[in-house]
């Protein structure tokens, strides 16, 4: 008894500090001001609404911050996490958000040089949800240069993505210049071949058909087990960069969905696990260079293949078929693109082409290269490197092909020099690990 009496105290205190937590949380809000840091204390502060941040612009050197006094120890809970309307130059650091998925994480409208760094994003599905639950959002036509970096993205089951920066679809405006980097996404669970389980999306259907630009960056993220459907990331707006990101163990591809002129660079895309379905890059749209990458024991075929080149409803960039006329089918065959200095390690046959025409994406690739790339096999294998498909005007020369096989006599032998052995030059990039990305890194 005396024992029990000595921790009750102890027990009491800290259940009063969290009560008041909660109660605090929407006052703390209302101090936020350009140039102030306001400290979340540690605790459980449970929404009742939406709790909304409005109309607060500091400056580059005068930010307004509202950061956890202690990272990972001030958990957002309830009906909601936050709505950041109109606001600029604010930091969101250093929170955990447990909410209702039904709301947003984090909603942020009409903002601009928002930063949501360091915190942990888990918030409570359902097994039946209202809607797609998307986490964290960027909207309006006025959003840019928001930043999103260092954050970990926990384990999702429900439809929607973790992560998506869109903009404003009625006045075909992208939110534009934002930057996703550090963060570390993983898990987010297959869903067979149900639609909408995007780990990342920029842009949005009207927005990349009719050819909108969003200047996203995406880099130097880790994406462990992201496997919702067979695009891990939907890119449907145009002029995006993807570059030095690491991704293991993901069912699907990075995927050019809508859009042109953006770039994927110096990725590190492999697969550990035995398992059908790990892809890499998928080009639609106009443009697009595809360089420096590397991939490894990738299984996937077709929409997850290691790559692939894909025919299109459109021959041209855009279409004015928006809104109402839209079809899920759109999307531009991939034309002008760029693809050199890549290189494939004991993959799944690169898919370029489909074999047969389709009923719907009529329009073949065309005019696209494939140059100096590197297609290796350590060990025999029963596929072939490539499945060529029907494709218009391709250019492919100077490849390496390395197969302890003997070289095949089909006609795209011819796009590759033969060796039996790795070349001496080859060297396996050091992938991301979870220490160096998330809201624990320095």
């Amino acid at each position: 008894m005396l024992r029990f009496c000595g921790v009750l105290p102890i027990l009491l205190a800290t259940a009063m500090e969290t009560l008041a937590a909660e109660s605090d949380f929407v006052k703390l809000l209302q101090e936020v001001r350009p140039g102030s840091t306001v400290t979340v204390p540690d605790g459980m502060h449970v929404m009742k609404g939406v709790p909304t941040l409005r109309g607060v612009v500091g400056t580059a050197e005068n930010p307004a911050v509202l950061r956890a006094a202690n990272r990972g120890r001030a958990v957002i809970a309830g009906d909601a996490g936050m709505v950041l309307k109109d606001c600029a130059h604010v930091v969101i650091e250093g929170l955990v958000f447990e909410n209702d998925a039904d709301q947003q994480c984090i909603r942020m409208e009409n903002c601009r040089h928002v930063r949501v760094t360091r915190n942990t994003f888990r918030p409570r599905e359902r097994r039946k949800p209202r809607h797609w639950e998307h986490w964290v959002t960027v909207e309006g036509a006025r959003s840019s240069h928001n930043r999103i970096d260092h954050n970990l993205f926990g384990r999702k089951v429900n439809r929607g993505s973790p992560l998506f920066i869109r903009g404003d679809d009625t006045a075909l405006v992208c939110s534009q210049h934002d930057r996703v980097d550090h963060n570390h996404f993983r898990d987010v669970v297959h869903a067979g071949r149900e639609n909408g389980h995007e780990t990342l999306r920029t842009g949005g259907n009207d927005l990349g058909a009719s050819g909108r630009s969003s200047f996203t960056i995406i880099e130097s993220n880790l994406f462990e087990r992201c496997s919702g459907e067979d695009e891990i990331m939907s890119l449907k707006s145009s002029d995006n960069i993807v570059r030095s990101n690491t991704l293991i163990n993901c069912r699907g591809a990075i995927c050019l969905r809508l859009g042109s002129r953006s770039l994927v660079s110096g990725n590190v895309i492999i697969a550990t696990e035995d398992g059908p379905g790990f892809g890499g890059v998928k080009l639609f749209g106009f443009d697009h260079q595809v360089t420096g990458n590397f991939f490894a024991g990738l299984t996937g075929t077709r929409h997850e293949a290691p790559f692939s080149f894909f025919p299109g409803l459109h021959d041209t960039e855009t279409t004015d078929a928006i809104g109402d006329r839209y079809d899920d089918n759109t999307a531009s065959a991939a034309t002008r693109c760029r693809v050199s200095r890549n290189t494939w390690l004991d993959c799944s046959p690169l898919q370029i082409g489909l074999e047969k025409p389709d009923k719907e994406w009529t329009h073949l690739p065309r005019d696209c290269s494939f140059e100096d790339n590197r297609v290796l096999r350590t060990r025999p294998s029963a596929n072939s490197l490539v499945i060529a498909g029907l494709v218009t005007a391709l250019k492919a020369a100077d490849n390496l092909a390395s197969d302890p096989g003997d070289r095949p006599g089909a006609a795209w032998s011819g796009w590759f020099r033969w060796q039996h052995e790795l070349p001496e030059d080859f060297v396996r990039p050091k992938p991301l690990e979870a220490s160096e990305v998330g809201p624990d890194s320095p």
